[in-house]
């Protein structure tokens, strides 16, 4: 009978406000994206998409409630800056029949992710909270991370080796894989406290070992570091002033990184091995190496950089290093990467928007946090920055699925701070 009535409700409020019906889609389509993001990222753009497209007359029904909430347009505005910046660059640096027309269609992609962002996180708040969509958007964030589980331990149970294989999920990169993960896996930790039930440390806790053990099977050095931090994190948060809680989950958190280590021993070791032998070899002026690479193309993009303050094409930028790596063997592990980026955000975003593109990131960046700062959201935080860390040796504004990984995760951790949540920071 309560469900009957409450559908009742709905189909009373949508007949009366047919905005709500479209509100509705548009909630639908963001947590469809965030289901599919890992598994198939084409598909998921285009619902991202579809989403988007209904932003907008929920937007100009409710703009002056929207402009009102100047403070929440603070970090729609960046992304929209950014995004726009990358077009442009692209449009004007970009020529037909260029060998790096790939690269190109991939910043061009990223930009355009971050006009739809934009776009989707102003119609966010064109609403005030509601507690019953926070609940909803809850239970489905959960239930997405459970569901990304399955999948990876599918993928790895058909793998012989798995001191070789590193999991990709729906990503081409394994790298990528493991950003996003972190993302899903911190959403899905904050819904697990949003629920308020009786054995939320203990659930919290079990998700962190699983979803720890994942990110560990991509192999990916940076994400085996941070996620735990910033999943700590975030329960610190939360949880900061009830001590006794903190020293048990503290003691728990230790155990099931060990716990989770056991099985993963042999990938942990290899991975930490390589890492070894890359900076050995780069003390040898040996590049050709993974962390060698990452450490000579910070170099080299801010010697290119330099050479072109206000910007420059992906040709111009490739000749300069080409030049760089003749003088300057040790560097020679960034020709390689040419044409695609430099693995770090900051660095390949001066090599080819000089100063102005720099300046329009950082304050990307810190529209994030100062967001995270004003809802009081401890996820907002966390989210923030874990995009802000991986820049730093990686592009996560870069191509499709990277850049929608990040902005949706950005949505959802807005969708999941309700009032409640918003007091749990100073």
């Amino acid at each position: 009978m309560l469900h009957q009535h409450m559908f009742s409700r709905f189909i009373y409020s949508i007949k009366n406000n047919p905005f709500d019906f479209v509100y509705c889609l548009f909630y639908a389509g963001i947590l469809a994206t965030l289901g599919m993001v890992l598994v198939n990222p084409d598909e998921a753009l285009k619902i991202f998409i579809f989403s988007t497209a209904l932003s907008l007359p929920l937007i100009g029904k409710n703009l002056k409630y929207v402009c009102s909430e100047k403070k929440n347009l603070v970090l729609p505005f960046m992304l929209l800056l950014f995004g726009l910046l990358q077009i442009i660059w692209v449009e004007i640096f970009k020529q037909p029949g260029s060998s790096f027309t790939g690269a190109y269609r991939s910043y061009q992609n990223g930009g355009k992710v971050m006009l739809f962002a934009a776009l989707v996180m102003t119609a966010l708040t064109s609403r005030a909270p509601c507690t019953n969509k926070t609940r909803i958007t809850s239970i489905w964030v959960i239930l997405t991370a459970i569901g990304l589980y399955l999948f990876a331990g599918y993928e790895l149970v058909n793998q012989p080796d798995l001191l070789s294989y590193r999991l990709a999920l729906g990503f081409e990169h394994q790298t990528g894989t493991a950003y996003a993960l972190t993302l899903i896996g911190l959403l899905a930790s904050q819904a697990i406290i949003n629920l308020r039930i009786k054995h939320t440390v203990s659930l919290y806790l079990l998700h962190f070992l699983i979803s720890l053990a994942v990110i560990i099977t991509t192999q990916t050095r940076a994400a085996i570091l941070v996620y735990p931090i910033l999943s700590i994190g975030l329960f610190l948060m939360h949880y900061r002033h009830n001590r006794a809680m903190l020293i048990k989950a503290l003691l728990g958190f230790v155990m099931l990184v060990g716990l989770a280590a056991i099985p993963l021993k042999s990938v942990v070791e290899n991975r930490y091995q390589n890492f070894m032998l890359d900076v050995h070899s780069y003390n040898q002026n040996n590049s050709n190496t993974s962390i060698g690479a990452r450490l000579a193309m910070q170099r080299a993009g801010i010697e290119a950089g330099k050479v072109h303050l206000g910007g420059q094409s992906l040709e111009q930028r490739g000749a300069e290093i080409q030049q760089l790596a003749v003088q300057d063997t040790s560097l020679q592990g960034v020709l390689e990467f040419l044409n695609v980026h430099l693995h770090n955000e900051i660095v390949d975003t001066f090599s080819l928007k000089g100063i102005p593109g720099v300046v329009v990131l950082l304050l990307l960046y810190t529209a994030m946090f100062l967001r995270a700062y004003w809802q009081r959201s401890p996820l907002l935080f966390v989210i923030s920055g874990a995009i802000a860390i991986y820049g730093l040796s990686d592009l996560l504004l870069y191509a499709k699925g990277e850049a929608l990984s990040s902005v949706l995760a950005l949505c959802v951790a807005v969708m999941l701070s309700s009032n409640s949540d918003e007091r749990t920071m100073p």
